[in-house]
């Protein structure tokens, strides 16, 4: 089994994620870019399992997303976003992409996730990326066009439709230019109705953002809590001014 450092690597940080209550059996996906430039990434069966993970449930490919070494199941049904960021991202050496709670709550909107705490700041804007998946995906199974799936993944044509049809041209458009970023610090996004990627330098890093993201969303929840529905992403909270007619 080739890269057993780096899937010893990939495997504790999965084990963080999962204790940190960030990975849950609705789905996910983490990968790395190896030092030669193939794409360790977990296996589409790791959330159902749970992501009780082992050496062996993760499976490497080409940046085209051929099989290199398959030691557990396909790639998920994601792997082309995963490919196409690392694609458009050269600095980027890892992504993480959960379903983690609170985060999705500003997803379900389409809102962006706003950085209500300094362990936010350093990812700019969090955009959320917005797709109908239900229509596309009914309107995929109805008329159905040529997909070039990479053969790594999980073959579900009309799920990765919206992954290639709606989501690459948003992803060249929103977050391709911001390339440049990633000298200085990750980047985070959500999919409407779906979850959230964060993107960075190193597997911690990437690792530790998600914390970060999901981090900010549950307190800005908290904070509409505090404030009668009010987010406020950069400025003290002053009831009293409030009161007065007198904005803070």
């Amino acid at each position: 089994m080739r890269y057993e450092t780096e899937r010893r690597h990939l495997a504790s940080v999965i084990e963080d994620l999962r204790t940190w209550k960030l990975l849950n059996p609705a789905g996910g996906a983490v990968s790395v870019r190896l030092p030669d430039g193939n794409i360790l990434m977990s296996c589409t069966r790791l959330a159902f399992d749970r992501w009780k993970v082992s050496q062996r449930d993760f499976i490497v490919l080409t940046p085209e997303g051929a099989i290199v070494e398959q030691t557990g199941g396909l790639g998920a049904s994601g792997t082309p976003m995963h490919l196409d960021l690392y694609r458009m991202l050269p600095r980027a050496e890892a992504l993480v992409h959960t379903h983690a709670p609170y985060t999705l709550a500003f997803a379900s909107l389409g809102l962006p996730v706003p950085s209500v705490t300094n362990r936010a700041d350093t990812f700019g804007e969090i955009p959320c990326l917005a797709a109908d998946d239900s229509a596309v995906k009914a309107d995929f199974r109805a008329n159905p066009v040529p997909l070039d799936l990479p053969e790594g993944m999980v073959q579900r044509p009309d799920v990765a439709a919206v992954n290639l049809l709606e989501y690459r041209p948003q992803l060249e458009k929103v977050i391709a230019p911001r390339a440049d970023e990633l000298e200085r610090h990750g980047l985070a996004f959500t999919l409407y109705r779906h979850g959230a990627f964060t993107i960075g330098r190193h597997l911690e890093e990437t690792a530790d953002l998600m914390l970060r993201l999901e981090e900010s969303a549950q307190t800005a929840l908290l904070q509409g809590q505090l404030t009668g529905g009010t987010v406020y992403p950069n400025r003290l909270y002053r009831p009293e001014l409030l009161a007065s007619g007198v904005q803070p």
